[in-house]
């Protein structure tokens, strides 16, 4: 049975490699993805997203795409003060959840700006520019 599962459609695809090397391709994949791939994976995660959530998605690409092309992120007290005003969270629980899920559907990252952690969407901002049109 094992020498089965090792199979894909009669190929033996075994490369003996260990785990972490098989398997780093994979975040390289879906971090560098580009045009279409990335502006459609966006579009699917939002989709199936509560409305509150997808107004917090919102709220970042805005910002970030009205920050222009040197954007480096939004601290998460900064956002979190804009949800609050859009009235989109009741508490910084609240939004730690949903940038958590964000992040598990690599929609959102963070980066340590001047001793802060900062949010940002890690696409092209043509792309974000397009995802904004077409759902927003």
């Amino acid at each position: 049975k094992q020498w089965y599962q090792r199979r894909v459609r009669g190929f033996d695809c075994t490369t003996f490699e260990s785990y972490t090397d098989e398997t780093s391709i994979e975040t390289s994949l879906m971090v560098k993805q580009t045009g279409a791939i990335a502006l459609s994976s966006m579009t699917h995660v939002l989709r199936s997203l509560t409305p509150n959530a997808r107004g917090i998605f919102k709220l970042l690409a805005t910002f970030q795409q009205e920050s222009g092309p040197d954007f480096q992120g939004i601290t998460f007290q900064d956002f979190y003060m804009k949800c609050r005003e859009k009235f989109l969270v009741n508490s910084d629980a609240t939004l730690r959840t949903q940038l958590t899920e964000f992040k598990d559907h690599m929609l959102i990252k963070t980066r340590h700006v001047d001793g802060s952690e900062a949010l940002y969407i890690p696409v092209e901002p043509k792309i974000l520019q397009q995802f904004l049109e077409s759902e927003f």
